[in-house]
């Protein structure tokens, strides 16, 4: 009877260890499976990452193939012009970049583009406008938008005679210096908020210059380093959905005062005209190791009209001084200002360790009124600027009246293309 009584406690303690036991593995298989499902998450994660870092090394490959491409041609184009006229001295003349000729015939150009465009667009409203038949009803933030952009100088010429024209031409030149000229680059090189790497670019090229390092490799490293970023495939897409939206944001700008072209037409006309030519002018500005840059007029303009190219109003938007004749100081004396029309480019070109004053490529244009000594500018009771103005500021337009100090008697002013000698 004894060993029959012992045995059974000691099989209870064997199948209390064997539960335990059987628990135990339970629990140990249970941590493994989880373990197994954390360690196939992060191989998924790795394997994801691995593929986005192949195609970052592929882009990075493909942009320094191309770059060696673009160097090699350029070697052998350079080697073949070598001879005794060339006196290029710059240390790296791969690129092909931009002369200060061809920026101030590119930046004219796109002035004249502007100003033949205002010409045939806003006529034929400001036609209906005088003539009482203008029944453009613009919403207050449309016309809110459209006066921001109006320059201080400008907001207290609203009703200076025939002068439309001019705001219009401000204003579109007001936006695309800030949309292309006024940024460290025209266009976004990432796909984040499109600031990131002009940003750190920028940031890179100033710790570069604190180093021992002539301002001619920092320039050239930024002109090198944009160069290649432009070259890739993913900028160019980027480039052209950038300009779309540019382009219809313009559009929707100018809309309100060319309400009988659709919005196709509108978009192709200035997309032609106005935005393809400002962003080759602005990609190529960007890109060169000089430093271009767009600069209105001071706000002491009308004290330095002589610095300036001045478009009289009172004699059809002819460049006052432009005859070889008369001095400007002389022609000037009795022109008031009115407000600025364009920026003017400038340009500091890099040499080595230095680099030079800042030299005027083309000079910034303004609106003068050149009438007699002590006469009064004209005004008009409504022009197409005040009746804008007026909505954005929620005030009821006022309908055409006669002309206030009436115009001086000439034909309907004519814009023309002028062209100053720097």
């Amino acid at each position: 009877m004894a060993p029959t009584q012992t045995e059974a406690p000691r099989k209870q303690d064997d199948k209390d260890k064997l539960e335990d036991e059987v628990r135990l593995r339970h629990f140990t298989e249970e941590v493994l499976d989880s373990r197994q499902e954390e360690l196939e998450v992060q191989e998924r994660e790795n394997s994801v990452l691995s593929k986005k870092l192949e195609s970052l090394q592929q882009e990075l490959k493909e942009a320094q193939r191309q770059l060696a491409l673009a160097r090699s041609q350029s070697n052998k184009k350079d080697k073949a012009a070598e001879g005794p006229k060339e006196q290029n001295t710059r240390p790296s003349s791969r690129r092909k970049d931009i002369t200060e000729a061809e920026a101030q015939e590119a930046y004219r150009a796109l002035c004249d583009n502007v100003q033949r465009w205002v010409e045939q667009r806003i006529r034929p409203v400001l036609d209906d406008l005088a003539s009482g038949h203008f029944r453009c009803q613009p919403s207050p933030p449309q016309s809110t938008r459209f006066v921001s952009l109006l320059r201080e100088p400008a907001t207290s010429c609203l009703n200076v005679w025939h002068s439309d024209e001019y705001h219009f031409m401000a204003l579109i030149m007001q936006y695309l210096w800030l949309v292309f000229f006024s940024r460290s680059f025209y266009c976004p090189l990432d796909d984040g908020d499109g600031e990131t790497t002009a940003a750190w670019i920028d940031d890179l090229e100033s710790a570069i210059a604190k180093l021992p390092r002539d301002i001619s490799h920092c320039r050239e490293w930024r002109a090198e380093t944009l160069t290649a970023l432009t070259s890739q495939k993913s900028f160019k897409s980027r480039r052209a959905a950038y300009l779309n939206h540019i382009t219809e944001d313009l559009a929707s700008l100018l809309s309100v005062v060319v309400p009988y072209l659709t919005a196709a037409e509108l978009q192709g006309s200035l997309r032609t005209n106005i935005i393809d030519p400002a962003i080759e002018l602005a990609h190529r500005l960007q890109l060169s190791p000089d430093i271009y840059t767009l600069k209105w007029p001071a706000r002491t303009a009308r004290s330095k009209l002589d610095t300036y190219e001045c478009i009289n109003l009172a004699s059809n938007g002819e460049t006052i001084g432009s005859d070889k004749a008369s001095k400007p100081s002389e022609a000037l004396k009795n022109a008031s200002y009115l407000f600025d029309i364009a920026p003017g480019l400038f340009v500091e070109t890099v040499s080595g360790a230095k680099k030079s004053a800042v030299k005027v490529v083309c000079r910034p244009k303004v609106l003068v009124y050149g009438g007699e000594k002590g006469g009064d500018i004209p005004q008009q009771a409504m022009t197409l600027a005040r009746l804008l103005w007026d909505y954005a500021n929620g005030s009821k337009a006022r309908s055409p009246l006669p002309l206030r100090n009436g115009p001086p008697k000439s034909k309907p002013l004519v814009l023309r293309r002028h062209r100053s000698k720097l």
